[in-house]
């Protein structure tokens, strides 16, 4: 119990330079030091567990018993937590806005960041790795996905990256603007 307390000061300490943020950073998280996880036990994935979960993890352990509790496989741990923690409605509004999120405008750095987001909490829908290029890809503006597609990107990197380029070169050519205007060789005006 010493070792999560003085990881959780140590987490705490070295948070102190983070702009203000009241929440851990990585950096902070990685001058803890903490032993790497084999993924074979839970002990010390719950032992960073606070209010609500650290009731839910204790009233786990009063029910199965100590040992079993903290030798459970992580797929078995996973899935109990997704059952308290992630309803099937709150699931389903994650999923529906993964199939709906889309790239606005040349906003590239924007939808890749918020597409990692939300394939990080639906999984299920970006394995194997070709389902996430054809996800990605089908959220791109209008303009890019034709000219990646022909890339045949193998890997959802490459695929990043290369939208990325084809997205700036979009702009520098005038097909794409940065306020999701096609330019059409008619520049609009602002009225007064």
């Amino acid at each position: 119990m010493n070792t999560v307390n003085n990881n959780n000061n140590s987490m705490n300490n070295a948070n102190n330079g983070n702009g203000g943020n009241n929440g851990f950073s990585y950096k902070g998280f990685m001058a803890c030091n903490l032993k790497e996880y084999d993924g074979k036990g839970v002990k010390f994935a719950a032992s960073s567990f606070i209010n609500k979960a650290l009731t839910w993890w204790n009233t786990q352990v009063q029910e199965r018993g100590r040992e079993a509790a903290i030798g459970m496989s992580w797929a078995n741990f996973k899935a109990l937590l997704v059952e308290e923690f992630c309803p099937s409605n709150k699931m389903e509004k994650l999923e529906n806005e993964f199939w709906n999120h889309k790239m606005v405008g040349a906003n590239h750095a924007a939808y890749t960041n918020r597409f990692h987001e939300l394939a990080k909490l639906v999984p299920h829908l970006v394995t194997p790795e070709s389902l996430c290029i054809k996800s990605y890809i089908a959220g791109l503006v209008p303009e890019i996905p034709g000219m990646l597609r022909v890339t045949q990107p193998t890997t959802i990197h490459s695929a990043i990256l290369r939208s990325g380029i084809l997205t700036d070169e979009a702009v520098s050519c005038g097909t794409l603007t940065k306020g999701n205007e096609k330019r059409n060789g008619v520049e609009k005006t602002s009225k007064p």
